[in-house]
């Protein structure tokens, strides 16, 4: 019965692998509203982490491994009391599946093709949120040009260190995986 509890290496090395992914959400969690949270802020702007986090890993370890990843995520977001987490729940798993899927099929899996789908992943959800504020809370339409574009792109400037991050993670048990 014991012998069946027995973790191989391998396991160990995936284990370490997603707890390292999860410490990686956690530490964006804990940037965006931690450190930029509140008054607080970077070029004017409150960055969005978590979703560079989520695109990064999810089209690092592909659509199953990675999309589940992105559910777990984003429902983690939405549970921590994100505003509009709903919304993210099915932004932040959708694309970057989606991106994942078309970077394994037609692209190279690579920096530019990352960060055009964390663009992507980021626009779409700002802007979704911005349209539900808009048309319930009565948000003036300025502030698309004033706080949903700029928190886009200084959201994007985090990208290039996630991804050297995610990538070096990610070769942890690598070799011994089938693809």
């Amino acid at each position: 019965m014991l012998d069946k509890l027995y973790i191989t290496p391998l396991q160990w090395l995936r284990i370490l692998r997603w707890t390292l992914y999860s410490l990686l959400l956690l530490l964006a969690l804990l940037l965006q509203t931690v450190v930029f949270g509140g008054d607080r802020t970077l070029l004017g702007v409150q960055p969005d982490l978590v979703p560079v986090v989520i695109v990064c890993v999810c089209l690092r370890e592909g659509a199953e491994r990675g999309g589940t990843f992105a559910l777990l995520a984003s429902l983690f977001w939405h549970l921590s009391g994100a505003e509009y987490g709903s919304v993210c729940i099915l932004v932040y798993t959708v694309l970057p599946v989606a991106g994942a899927l078309v970077c394994r099929a037609m692209l190279a899996e690579r920096f530019v093709p990352c960060l055009l789908t964390t663009l992507v992943t980021l626009f779409v959800g700002q802007a979704a949120v911005f349209l539900l504020e808009f048309f319930f809370d009565g948000l003036a339409g300025i502030y698309f040009l004033r706080r949903l574009l700029p928190c886009v792109l200084v959201s994007l400037l985090f990208q290039p260190v996630v991804y050297l991050l995610v990538r070096r993670i990610g070769k942890i048990g690598e070799k011994h995986e089938s693809t």
